[in-house]
């Protein structure tokens, strides 16, 4: 297992997800929920409002020194919502993973709906969700919003199939965390457009790097060319520059700020 850092203060740890019943008093709260002898990490950043925002972070890079990986904080500082930042579990099953998608491994199959059913925790009817996560986070975000209506997902240059992406990062996932099982055999979705053919209850703004041509080809298109006559997703194109790069830090914190106010 690869070592955390945890803080001791603020902390709660649970061994179930049933166990869980939802974010404790406190500003900024840390919860480990384990999951098949796996733990899954979140830190809550309760700022009084009545929207929280989601965040599933991207490829991690050799940048990163400490597990488990909260990003968008700095960028999101000034947004008026609360914060839920949410670690992927399949970067501690093996360290050659980096990217997991937030869809599981072997040794947590069910993650997708695990994650679903803690964060419906953080929800209510007064409440309302919006998901950011940029390329892996963004298949994420795209994912978990289909599971709670009138959520805004905000993805950012995201995959919309995982079989797309680049083929030495996909086949060391299946390697690492399903012991080399197929993408199509894998017990998990794998695919949002899949989910987006069909009207779905909550509504999207689809961050799109106009630079970044093999997103736009390979996951951009198909997921546009699939959507329903009466879809509600928001088609958000920018030029940030060449490659699979994003948006500026104060770009995406003034669409996920309007997100936030819509």
């Amino acid at each position: 297992m690869i070592e955390r850092t945890i803080p001791k203060e603020g902390h709660h740890h649970f061994e179930s997800v049933a166990a869980f019943h939802g974010p404790l008093p406190g500003a900024s709260t840390t919860y480990t929920i384990m999951l098949d002898d796996v733990p899954i990490d979140l830190r809550f950043d309760d700022r009084g409002f009545d929207t929280t925002v989601v965040f599933f972070h991207a490829a991690i890079t050799k940048a990163v020194r400490r597990y488990p990986v909260f990003s968008g904080s700095t960028f999101s500082e000034d947004i008026a919502a609360n914060r839920l930042f949410i670690s992927d579990p399949s970067l501690y099953v093996d360290s050659r993973i980096k990217l997991g998608w937030y869809a599981g491994s072997s040794r947590q199959p069910k993650l997708q709906d695990a994650l679903t059913e803690i964060i419906s925790r953080f929800d209510d009817p007064d409440h309302r969700l919006v998901f950011f996560g940029a390329s892996g986070g963004g298949f994420a975000s795209l994912y978990y919003a289909t599971h709670f209506p009138g959520s805004i997902a905000v993805p950012v240059n995201p995959q919309t199939t995982i079989r797309n992406y680049v083929p030495v990062i996909v086949n060391r996932y299946l390697t690492c965390a399903w012991d080399g099982l197929p993408v199509d055999e894998l017990p998990v979705c794998t695919d949002v457009i899949e989910l987006y053919r069909r009207p779905v209850a909550n509504s999207v703004i689809y961050v799109q790097n106009s630079g970044d041509s093999g997103h736009m080809d390979q996951h951009y298109s198909p997921f546009m060319n699939a959507l329903p006559v009466d879809h509600s997703v928001e088609p958000y194109i920018i030029d940030a520059g060449e490659g699979h790069v994003p948006p500026k830090r104060q770009v995406l914190a003034r669409i996920l700020g309007d997100a936030v106010r819509a």
